[in-house]
């Protein structure tokens, strides 16, 4: 385990430092932090603390002691550390999403071995963050945006746990309507906005997210959000730019265009 002083690097140590965090979207009066050794779980106390200043801040050193304070009290949000002495922390996501011991997580990875990156891919979370590789002004907005039901996942990490091809992934799973309806609501558009992109009726892009989430289990529009990063549908840029997947257009509408597309000449050629 590295030294306590260097499990969160200081905002001088990654310069140029990030812009202050915006306040948090929900008032959070209950956190649980889950992390190996009471030096390290105090200081990821003190940031907690830093996010959310009157919140209620509980600690466990190891997983069956964070089961045991969870089935006594769910926790509005769980700050969980994958290090711990008796259990893989990845190994509780699964009884934690089950038990609904909490209401959000945060997964705090500090040892990102392959064998929790791949767990980690098809696990529920809210989010990851490279507890390594982020500094504390990193950590305060990443629980903030997860207290929130905002996804996080932490750059470094990205290219490990989203899927890079998404398509292949859901194609027995969705129809090809539903793939683009979910790469255009999958970074929180309603269903006005994603029908104007898709020139759609509402009601029609409505009818395919309710078939997307029924068909892949989701049961709120933060989780779809959560969802869409995840399998690579979108990306969010570092600043705030969202980069959806490349979905070919299907014919939604089931008529037949009233004039047919110009036939290109010989010596035309055409640019992809």
């Amino acid at each position: 385990m590295p030294p306590a002083e260097t499990l969160l690097p200081s905002c001088a140590e990654t310069s140029p430092c990030p812009p202050e965090p915006p306040p948090p979207a929900v008032v959070v009066t209950d956190i649980l932090v889950v992390q190996w050794g009471k030096t390290y779980a105090e200081a990821l106390q003190s940031v907690c603390r830093q996010a959310f200043p009157t919140a209620s801040i509980r600690v466990a050193c190891t997983g069956n002691e964070a089961l045991a304070i969870l089935r006594e009290t769910p926790a509005q949000l769980l700050l969980l550390s994958t290090t711990l002495p008796d259990v893989d922390g990845v190994d509780l996501l699964p009884v934690i999403a089950e038990e609904k011991l909490a209401t959000r997580v945060l997964v705090a990875l500090n040892h990102p071995g392959e064998f929790s990156l791949q767990t980690l891919r098809v696990a529920r979370f809210d989010g990851l963050i490279d507890i390594l590789e982020e500094d504390v002004p990193a950590l305060v907005r990443a629980l903030h945006l997860v207290s929130g039901g905002e996804p996080y996942i932490s750059p470094s990490l990205r290219l490990h746990i989203i899927d890079r091809n998404p398509p292949g992934v859901l194609a027995q799973r969705l129809t090809a309507a539903e793939l683009l309806v979910f790469s255009e609501i999958g970074d929180g558009s309603g269903n006005i906005e994603a029908a104007k992109r898709l020139n759609l009726s509402e009601a029609t892009v409505q009818t395919h997210r309710r078939n997307i989430m029924r068909k892949l289990g989701i049961t709120s529009s933060a989780k779809l959000v959560r969802e869409a990063i995840r399998l690579g549908m979108i990306r969010i840029t570092k600043e705030g730019t969202t980069i959806r997947s490349r979905i070919e257009r299907p014919p939604l509408g089931g008529g037949k265009s009233k004039v047919p597309p110009a036939k290109p000449k010989p010596d035309e050629a055409t640019q992809f």
